[in-house]
């Protein structure tokens, strides 16, 4: 924060700004999936590259159009589930706007209150996000004000001095 905004780039710190602005750049952390689809060489298509399962074949491109696997009942269900399926305990966190339950592969603990499909990334999740909040949410400031997030650079000098 005090030297490297704007030259450094780390996809967990651009992905977490970003989901301060509304913009979700990490599939694990978008409120839903669906977008990272695993072509095979022979031409299968799955729901997504952490699902090339049978169960998640949408069906070959050979045969069918691309766009019209893409666009499936199945495509979009699978999609909706990573969000219609959080527990209660990832509905109501306060960190969810960020990790929104992270990827349904990894959804394999209970919450606290002992129901099913947490996230085993959760707890980490939680502090990263929870520590990073303060500074996140004013670059989005800046960038909402039509200013540069590296301004955030002077801010912490200034405050240092």
């Amino acid at each position: 924060m005090r030297r490297d905004v704007g030259t450094v780039f780390v996809q967990m710190f651009d992905a977490t700004l970003g989901a301060h602005v509304g913009q979700h750049s990490l599939c694990i952390f978008s409120p839903t999936c669906g977008t990272a689809l695993a072509l095979e060489h022979n031409g299968d298509l799955y729901s997504c590259d952490h699902y090339v399962e049978p169960a998640h074949l949408l069906g070959n491109i050979k045969r069918e159009r691309m766009l019209t696997l893409v666009a499936s009942p199945q495509q979009r269900k699978f999609g909706q589930d990573k969000r219609d399926t959080l527990p209660q305990y990832c509905r109501d966190c306060s960190v969810r706007y960020a990790c929104n339950g992270g990827c349904p592969r990894e959804r394999f603990i209970h919450t606290p209150d002992g129901e099913p499909g947490l996230n085993y990334l959760c707890a980490g999740y939680q502090d990263f996000f929870g520590h990073v909040q303060q500074p996140m949410r004013r670059m989005a400031e800046l960038l909402r004000a039509g200013r540069f997030a590296d301004e955030i650079m002077a801010e912490y000098a200034a405050a240092d001095a």
